[in-house]
């Protein structure tokens, strides 16, 4: 199987904190990836990212999501899934990883 990340920071970009609280983001991520994009199941959890403030130096602790895709074959709709996250969640990026895995449901 094929198991894809994406790591969704809720900072807002032009405001640079979060506007939006987690509860929300999280229901727009599960209604985007289960309405629009027909993904059937994954798994979602909050976590932390940081990262030093090129401007400014300051070190900045970001409430974060990570979100678990397991499919059979590579999301092919990925990079749409990620351009629809931007724009909903008002993010720069969103951190992609893509690996192959050995996924077992017992």
């Amino acid at each position: 199987m094929i198991k894809t990340i994406l790591t969704i920071g809720l900072n807002d970009k032009d405001t640079e904190r979060q506007e939006i609280t987690t509860g929300e983001a999280k229901n727009t991520i599960a209604k985007i990836l289960l309405n629009q994009y027909n993904i059937f199941a994954f798994t979602m959890f909050e976590c932390s990212g940081v990262y030093k403030m090129e401007s400014t130096g300051n070190i900045v602790f970001e409430n974060s999501i990570r979100v678990e895709i397991a499919t059979d074959d590579e999301l092919t709709a990925a990079d749409a899934i990620i351009a629809t996250l931007k724009t909903e969640l008002n993010q720069e990026s969103i951190m992609m990883e893509r690996e192959t895995k050995e996924i077992f449901f017992k």
